[in-house]
């Protein structure tokens, strides 16, 4: 069966971006590239909400590899993994692969995962990771914490309902302050 793997990065208080959507506070530096790449070697399927889709297609296609930024290597993935785009007020989905999809996303993902393939990973996609989560659609946790406080922002997980009981699999500190955490559900 194939898993869904959250990779989020997060602030000391919780938040993936601030209220405006700023993300003005990643800086990311080659072991969280390694991280990144190790994730999106093992998927071959993306999972977006609007706000996020919107925000990469304007980033990606046109980004290119430098020495203090990304390598090729994540940009050619970003770019050319299929992407499952979960909206119902997008009208299109330009930056191909992609597929824009207005079922229901819980309903949508619990038929994929039944279905051959590699993983599946959701980035960013607040709403979206919200209805994953509620409905335990995550197997992978991988997060970043990021040394700082921001006060104020969005937070990645918001179910009022339900506790989610996680177990370690894996942590590693990087050089820029970065906690990495990888967990699992405990079922």
């Amino acid at each position: 069966m194939r898993k869904v793997i959250l990779d989020t990065i997060i602030s000391l208080d919780g938040y993936y971006t601030s209220l405006k959507n700023e993300i003005d506070w990643f800086e990311f530096e080659k072991e969280e590239i390694d991280w990144s790449k190790e994730i999106l070697r093992r998927v071959d399927t993306m999972l977006y909400g609007r706000v996020t889709y919107l925000e990469f297609s304007e980033f990606w296609p046109k980004a290119s590899p430098s020495p203090d930024g990304f390598d090729s290597e994540i940009i050619g993935q970003l770019n050319g993994l299929q992407k499952l785009v979960f909206s119902r007020t997008l009208q299109e989905a330009k930056w191909s692969p992609a597929e824009l999809i207005r079922d229901d996303p819980v309903e949508v993902i619990e038929r994929i995962k039944k279905e051959p393939g590699k993983d599946m990973v959701v980035v960013g996609s607040g709403t979206l990771v919200s209805a994953l989560v509620r409905n335990d659609l995550v197997d992978e946790y991988r997060i970043r914490i990021r040394p700082i406080i921001l006060g104020s922002g969005k937070p990645i997980f918001e179910d009022s309902k339900k506790r989610h009981k996680l177990k370690l699999i894996s942590s590693r500190a990087f050089s820029n302050g970065v906690v990495a955490l990888h967990y699992e559900p405990v079922l």
